[in-house]
């Protein structure tokens, strides 16, 4: 019986060694193709195309070192602003190759290609932004990311506005900047400091603003408060929506006349002479110390600096919305025009779009791609990603940041470039140049404005 029991042993033994040597088969096709689906691989390789060939050297440089943070390897190409339009739409429309990022410069961009713009509504990417109203939209999708912003508003001396709330015997109560919320309270602010101009150590509340014929730059920026109000609550880009009006409401009509009448009237030059004073003139009046406000845009300190006579302090210069009487205006924050946006290709692979999301959140969140948008690109980048020792140097812009980020505040879009005609701007500050100088009447200048907007739009 025990040598049966060895001999069944030694056979067990021998069986199961031959178990051990023998091989198995390869899962079959389906097995593999099962198994990739599974666990698919990411991209190792990005398709861009920017809108920008002056940054094409940044470009390098952040996609160098992209790849060895990552490993994986930027194709960026870049095509002329001129014809970019043109070059996204031949590049969106190749069968193979095509970025899986691209630049916006604006609206019009946008509408030519929004049925192939990714939705990123639920990234980290788009929790980044300080301000999503700043985002473009469509049908409630949030489709491109604004990466560099400009913002126009009421640039305030605080040197100024700090000795009128110590003054004894100011009519208001306010204390601070931050009361000043609406077209109301900038009235009553502004017309306490014109009485105590001599206090103050100014000559005016607010320096020029130029109805010269080449210089009313300013006035496509200055009027988007007042246009916004009447496409407010339009689904996508508002300049879309402007677009698409056959005839303007002019709905602030009446309010606006208050607002240019306080304007207009606490100005160094008189109103009858505001064709003959120039930008420069309204800087150098700022710059100088002799107004407490200057209406301009977060790109605008390298000229005030250069300015003879400058006494303005860095750390004394902050933003305030130009505020015209518009219905819930105290929840409005700058103008605010965005120069480039980003876009993912809604028919590249899964993976594509995993990887352009992956850079992005990469270039606005980590700390060598924040530097590199901060000292490569140079942008003003609205995200909250960044703190304050990594938003640019300049003080207007680094205010403008700060004012994207105010809660309860959303920017008013900029409408330089929606405008019928082009022009338009330039008609209506002939306009208001009668009007200033007492030859129209206002309910004259809105009819005329009116006018002007629907033969733009015929």
């Amino acid at each position: 019986m025990k040598q049966f029991l060895s001999l069944l042993l030694a056979a067990l033994m021998l069986l199961s060694l031959a178990a051990c040597g023998e091989k198995r088969p390869l899962p079959d096709a389906s097995e593999q193709d099962t198994a990739q689906t599974d666990t698919p691989s990411k991209a190792t390789s990005l398709g861009v195309l920017s809108a920008s060939p002056a940054l094409s050297g940044a470009l390098e440089e952040i996609a160098a070192a992209y790849r060895d943070e990552t490993g994986v390897t930027l194709r960026v190409t870049s095509e002329a602003g001129e014809t970019y339009r043109a070059s996204l739409q031949t590049a969106l429309a190749k069968p193979a190759d095509t970025p899986a990022l691209f630049a916006l410069t604006g609206a019009d961009d946008f509408d030519a290609v929004k049925a192939l713009c990714t939705d990123l509504t639920g990234t980290s990417l788009a929790s980044f932004l300080s301000d999503k109203s700043l985002a473009l939209t469509d049908g409630g999708k949030l489709k491109a990311i604004p990466v560099d912003v400009t913002a126009w508003g009421l640039l305030y001396n605080e040197d100024v506005t700090d000795r009128y709330f110590t003054l004894k015997d100011k009519k208001t109560s306010y204390a601070s900047m931050d009361e000043i919320t609406d077209f109301e309270k900038l009235k009553a602010l502004a017309e306490d400091m014109a009485a105590h101009k001599k206090a103050l150590g100014i000559e005016a509340v607010f320096s020029d603003l130029p109805l010269r014929a080449d210089a009313t730059g300013w006035l496509k920026h200055a009027s988007a408060p007042a246009v916004y109000s009447d496409v407010r609550d339009a689904d996508g880009p508002v300049a879309t929506a402007v677009r698409g009006l056959r005839d303007f409401a002019f709905s602030l009509g009446n309010k606006l006349r208050d607002a240019a009448d306080l304007l207009f009237g606490n100005m160094p030059s008189s109103r009858d002479r505001l064709d003959t004073v120039s930008e420069a003139d309204a800087q150098a009046e700022f710059a100088a110390g002799k107004t407490a406000f200057l209406y301009t845009n977060s790109d605008s300190y390298r000229a005030l600096q250069k300015t003879e006579g400058n006494v303005l302090k860095k750390d004394k210069l902050r933003f305030l919305p130009l505020y015209l009487g518009a219905d819930g205006e105290d929840a409005d924050g700058l103008t605010v025009q965005t120069k480039r946006y980003l876009a993912v290709n809604e028919n590249a692979t899964d993976a594509e779009k995993q990887a352009a999301v992956d850079f992005l959140e990469w270039l606005f969140s980590s700390d060598t791609g924040k530097r590199m948008v901060k000292e490569n690109l140079d942008f003003t980048a609205p995200f909250s990603t960044f703190g304050e020792n990594e938003r640019p140097e300049d003080p207007l812009r680094r205010d403008a940041l700060r004012y994207l980020s105010k809660d309860g505040v959303s920017s008013v879009p900029d409408l330089s470039d929606a405008y019928p005609g082009g022009t338009l701007h330039t008609d209506v500050s002939g306009g208001l140049l009668a009007y200033t100088r007492g030859e129209k009447d206002w309910d004259d200048f809105v009819a005329d404005v009116k006018a002007m907007w629907h033969r733009a739009t015929e």
